[in-house]
């Protein structure tokens, strides 16, 4: 394991209840790293990312080591799965994204003129500067993932967890997308990133994760994305329908 890691896993395991969703995965992420996660739904990718947020028990060994000066909440900023929140609440594009805002600043003091230029500033870099007073209920897929991510770019962080990021968007606010996570990056961000588009994966990241319950495969895209590896990961049907599909 890297002595510089900013996030080390050790035999990490996580059940619910008989069941082993993540079992003893073993990885670390060093600051300016950009790394997908990838594998079939029922894997453990998303149980693996709010494992290291604490908001699931688990087994072994996770250690967080923010930045001298960050505390470790602060130093970790989160993109749900859109699906997986209520996007009903009578609330605005803004309103979503200052909410980065609130783990930096703590429960009794309120967003100022400097957290509410962040929060436009990360609207704009994701087009989203002319929707910042519409309601997040009226928003297609597409614009309300860039919402979530601009909250990602106001609240910061030294490691960035991202669940499904390029779901639902179209191709231009993908590679968009992708430009800032690396622009990101570039800053010694690390990024955790869970997606299913292997290709933007092994096009922008540095490393890729091959997860099955367990790591199939970890390193550089050009030695991990490999048929053996891919097939171990999916299956056998996946990798003809991928090679059938090229």
């Amino acid at each position: 394991m890297n002595p510089e890691a900013l996030l080390t896993l050790t035999d990490l395991s996580v059940r619910y209840g008989a069941s082993l969703a993540l079992d003893r995965a073993s990885f670390s992420v060093a600051p300016g790293e950009f790394i997908a996660i990838i594998g079939p739904n029922g894997a453990g990718k998303s149980t693996l990312l709010k494992a290291i947020l604490g908001l699931l028990p688990s087994e072994g060994q996770l250690t967080f080591t923010p930045r001298l000066g960050s505390r470790p909440r602060q130093a970790l900023a989160y993109v749900p799965q859109q699906q997986s929140l209520d996007w009903s609440f009578p609330v605005t594009v803004l309103d979503v994204v200052i909410m980065g805002r609130y783990g930096r600043l703590g429960w009794l003091r309120r967003p100022g003129s400097a957290d509410r230029k962040l929060a436009h500033a990360a609207l704009e870099s994701l087009g989203l500067g002319a929707l910042a007073a519409r309601p997040v209920a009226n928003l297609s897929g597409g614009e309300r993932q860039r919402v979530l991510l601009a909250r990602m770019l106001t609240r910061g962080g030294d490691l960035l967890l991202l669940d499904e990021p390029l779901t639902g968007v179209d191709a231009t606010t993908r590679e968009r997308a992708l430009e800032i996570l690396e622009s990101e990056r570039a800053r010694g961000r690390a990024i955790l990133m869970v997606t299913h588009d292997l290709d933007a994966a092994a096009r922008w990241c540095s490393r890729l994760i091959l997860l099955n319950r367990r790591v199939i495969a970890d390193g550089p895209p050009a030695v991990v994305y490999t048929p053996e590896n891919v097939n171990e990961t999916f299956s056998s049907s996946f990798l003809s329908h991928t090679h059938a599909a090229a």
